[in-house]
């Protein structure tokens, strides 16, 4: 793992977001092998991926190899990831308690070397929750022309990195939550030098007769020299040694296939198809790894093997036409919406027939099914020359649909007048030509909006979701002042994100005293004795910089859909290959893989 300096100080504009489409290499989702029957016999599900490039260089010449431009991903459970997502959390929330206390611990030694270091003073363990899966629609990934055309009604969310707002802590304790020996390596106590003269005030019989300037909360002499020392050098050996611990943890957790091993892999399998279930299996491939300047490690993942709730089945189906029906109503003309309403129904049936096969009693769903497409489709036939003869039940009339749009697309791509057929009503071609897409692509690019899902979904609606992680370099300071989510705005989130920057800040705390002074009289004796009480709690002094800095890499993870044939946006470099950097941390993955996917 290379060793990254500290970088303090850098000017907003090199902030990066991370590649622009352009320049990724483009691969091309392909050929997703689901077949259930062969997991029982030890085979475990997996997606192709081509690079485009390289393919089309095979197909002119034949010179290449095709494992030079097919390479083969095996699938990832759904809860997996997120348990990879909470680790990469818990990695971040190590580091960000690490840097803090050591900060805070160094500059107020000896009183806090006392309490952490020598008596081992600490709060409860970190836990971070399981991350929600939040499918972020990436606007480098996205159609142009289809989104120009789904955002003239209006805005459209486009989604945002799953990690947003969760580089954190869960909550913030004035005790440490990791072990003090893991901030407290290599500091000693220091009682030299000097580091103040507290602020006093004295009081004779009860009578205050002289008090320090700025008393309370200043005291009479702060080493302001010493104070900055302390922290420059906390927060060099923080970014330094502890970072590279951080970026060593997300490393592990990232590059880590859960099982580890082939044998264990084998095991996790179901035995019969009664047991399919939804085996927890990570799987990653570094596509160049997750450093910045490199691509990203993916899982293409699912939600369970095969669909076990008839109802749970139907509401995903119809989850997914209310999103491609809500594009299309916003993007596509009738003559779109007919190949939509056609095309949905026809995936739509074919993935019940999958289903059926293992699931008993999803004969509902076909009703179901029939009548929430059957009353848009019709409508829009009378309309619309080339289909106003479509008769019958929905199948014939589904096929018919398809039929004609065929004949369009002919036309359009002949270049012949297509007004006869249309009644004027095209608005883009049907499907689009010079594109990878195997069908008409605003149907296909709104497969975006899909979320994960079992495997005959995938299959049968031509789509898959991937778990992506990636390194973005960020200029901020910790905690992230960004981290309160402005869209739920509330009295408890206003309290807890004003509680974490306060908490969090980098003070020296001093403690004002008072000098009373009293005459009691003990017959036939005088006594007088000062007496040094508090003068209220203990005061904070801030020190520069006053919070902690931070302008290095962070590991981010999301969530994406891609529908077959497009592109997977995020990914750099090839498969299986990682950056030198990250070459003692990953075995040759594609070995591993390759008994349990059988390629």
């Amino acid at each position: 793992m290379r060793k990254l300096a500290p970088i303090l100080f850098l000017l907003p504009a090199l902030a990066q977001t991370g590649p622009t489409y352009e320049e990724w290499t483009k691969y091309l989702l392909s050929l997703p092998d689901y077949r259930v029957e062969s997991i029982v016999q030890g085979k475990w599900p997996y997606l192709e991926v081509l690079r485009k490039d390289r393919l089309r260089e095979y197909q002119r010449t034949g010179g290449a190899t095709a494992r030079d431009h097919e390479f083969y991903l095996p699938l990832s459970n759904l809860e997996a990831t997120r348990e990879v997502a909470r680790d990469l959390r818990k990695a971040w929330q190590r580091f960000e308690e690490r840097y803090y206390w050591r900060v805070i611990t160094e500059l107020n030694n000896p009183s806090f070397w006392f309490a952490y270091c020598g008596f081992g003073l600490r709060g409860p363990e970190l836990n971070p929750p399981l991350p929600e899966v939040k499918l972020m629609v990436p606007s480098e990934g996205v159609d142009t022309a289809f989104l120009g055309a789904a955002t003239r009604g209006g805005a459209l969310d486009l989604g945002q990195w799953a990690s947003a707002g969760l580089h954190k802590l869960d909550r913030y304790l004035p005790v440490p939550q990791v072990d003090p020996q893991e901030f407290c390596d290599g500091l000693g106590m220091s009682l030299l030098p000097l580091m103040y003269i507290p602020g006093f005030k004295i009081v004779v019989q009860g009578q205050e007769v002289f008090r320090t300037p700025g008393y309370p909360s200043r005291p009479l002499w702060f080493n302001e020299g010493e104070a900055n020392a302390r922290v420059e050098r906390a927060m060099s050996h923080a970014l330094t040694n502890y970072y590279r611990d951080y970026l060593t943890d997300v490393a592990n957790v990232l590059l880590t296939p859960r099982p580890q091993n082939p044998a264990q892999l084998v095991s996790a399998l179901p035995k019969d198809l009664k047991s399919l279930g939804a085996p927890k299996l990570y799987l990653p491939v570094p596509w160049q790894g997750h450093l910045l300047g490199g691509g990203s490690v993916v899982a293409p993942v699912y939600t369970e093997l095969i669909p076990t709730d008839p109802q749970a089945l139907w509401r995903q189906l119809e989850g997914a036409w209310n999103i491609q029906k809500a594009m299309m109503d916003r993007a596509g003309s009738d003559l779109e919406k007919v190949y939509m309403y056609a095309q949905f129904y026809r995936q739509a049936s074919k993935l019940i027939a999958i289903v059926s096969a293992q699931v008993p009693g999803l004969g509902v769903l076909r009703h179901q099914l029939q009548a929430l497409v059957d009353g848009p489709l019709r409508s829009l036939l009378s309309g619309i020359p080339v289909l106003r003869g479509c008769s019958g039940g929905l199948d014939e009339v589904v096929a018919c649909a398809t039929s004609a749009l065929m004949l369009v697309d002919g036309a359009v791509k002949l270049r012949n007048s297509v007004d006869q057929l249309t009644g004027g009503r095209l608005q883009n071609e049907v499907v689009k030509v010079e594109r990878e897409s195997p069908g008409f692509w605003k149907f296909e690019e709104a497969k975006r909006w899909l979320p994960p899902a079992s495997l005959p979904e995938y299959e049968a609606l031509g789509y898959t979701s991937f778990f992506q992680a990636t390194n973005f370099l960020e200029i901020t300071n910790i905690p992230d002042m960004r981290n309160i989510d402005l869209s739920q705005v509330s009295l408890s989130n206003w309290v807890g994100w004003a509680w974490s920057q306060l908490s969090r800040l980098i003070v020296y705390w001093h403690v004002p005293i008072t000098v009373d002074i009293r005459v009691e009289y003990c017959p036939p004796c005088v006594i007088a004795y000062p007496s040094l009480p508090l003068e209220g709690p203990a005061q904070p002094l801030g020190v520069p910089p006053y919070t902690l800095p931070f302008s290095l890499e962070r590991t981010h993870w999301r969530w994406v859909s891609v529908p077959e044939g497009y592109e997977i946006p995020g990914v750099k470099g090839t498969p299986y290959k990682v950056l030198a950097d990250l070459g003692s941390f990953t075995p040759n993955l594609s070995v591993l893989y390759r008994p349990l996917i059988g390629r």
